[in-house]
């Protein structure tokens, strides 16, 4: 249902999945396209085929890219910046008005866990997005970081963050640590990368300790009141303990109308994914359909 296209982002090639409608052929009306962004550790397809395919079959043209430094995009390894993953999407927006059938003029994105994040912060910025479905997304670093550890973990480690930052300003040596002390994961999490993240040969288990710094000065939830009057549809998993659910709450609050708010029942963060549990994927996926159907 995809061929492998790419586009350029500050000079770096994007890799990107281009799905067309199956009914769709030249000649016809253009049509409405989605963008779907992954998450902080992901790639495109190692965990994200699901929600491109189904949109596709409803009939949209959808963009499924890695983020730079992630699966073939170019771009260095263990550098999560959302700055930069937030200009891979502009992008991605501009390389959509390029292609055929789509009708610029309705793009939306959908964006999972940090994903959702980059779907905040691009709509609040670019107006070319009309519709916006975020789930299970992070909305304030600073907050997602501290909130999953024990006041103590979180004075350590903006002690570690601080000194490694004062030594790469003044060496310009840079500071790795592996993924799971940067996203400090629960038992679920944890399980969910080592029996499917961790599989795949393009995974990134070391990220830079720069990445902590542009993580927690990078707050969504600050600008999604300038989004509206586009609609935004936030999902959310009731029992998440990766992405509290009242930072997801605060920013369905920040959003204003028209808005809705859809709870996973008894779910946790994966378990919003296909390939964890189809059953609660495809309650948030009804949703997001809808949505879609009705303002883009």
């Amino acid at each position: 249902m995809f061929e492998e296209v790419s586009y350029f982002s500050d000079g770096l090639k994007i890799a990107a999945y281009l799905y067309r409608p199956k009914e769709w052929k030249v000649g016809d009306a253009a049509r409405a396209a989605i963008i779907s962004l992954h998450g902080y550790s992901g790639m495109k397809d190692v965990y994200g085929l699901d929600v491109p395919r189904r949109l596709c079959e409803e009939g949209y043209f959808v963009l499924a890219p890695d983020h730079r430094g992630f699966g073939v995009s170019e771009g260095e390894r263990g550098r999560h910046r959302p700055l930069e993953q937030a200009q891979d999407t502009y992008d991605a927006i501009t390389f959509l008005e390029t292609v055929g059938g789509v009708d610029p003029a309705r793009i939306g994105i959908y964006g999972t866990s940090f994903g959702g994040a980059n779907a905040i912060w691009v709509a609040a910025f670019d107006d070319r997005v009309k519709v916006i479905v975020t789930s299970v997304g992070v909305f304030e670093g600073e907050r997602w970081m501290r909130s999953v550890r024990r006041p103590y973990e979180w004075s350590s480690f903006c002690e570690i963050v601080g000194g490694a930052a004062r030594m790469r300003v003044t060496s310009g040596k840079k500071t790795e640590v592996p993924l799971v002390e940067i996203m400090l994961c629960d038992p679920h999490t944890e399980r969910v990368i080592s029996e499917h993240h961790q599989k795949d040969d393009r995974y990134v288990g070391g990220y830079d300790l720069e990445s902590a710094e542009a993580c927690w000065r990078y707050k969504p939830e600050w600008v999604a009141n300038r989004i509206a009057p586009r609609p935004v549809m936030i999902i959310y998993s009731e029992n998440d303990m990766l992405v509290p659910v009242d930072q997801q709450l605060a920013c369905y609050e920040a959003c204003g109308e028209p808005k809705k708010l859809v709870k996973l029942p008894g779910a946790q963060h994966y378990e919003s994914y296909y390939f964890v549990r189809p059953d609660l994927h495809e309650v948030g996926m009804k949703e997001a359909v809808e949505w879609f159907k009705t303002y883009l």
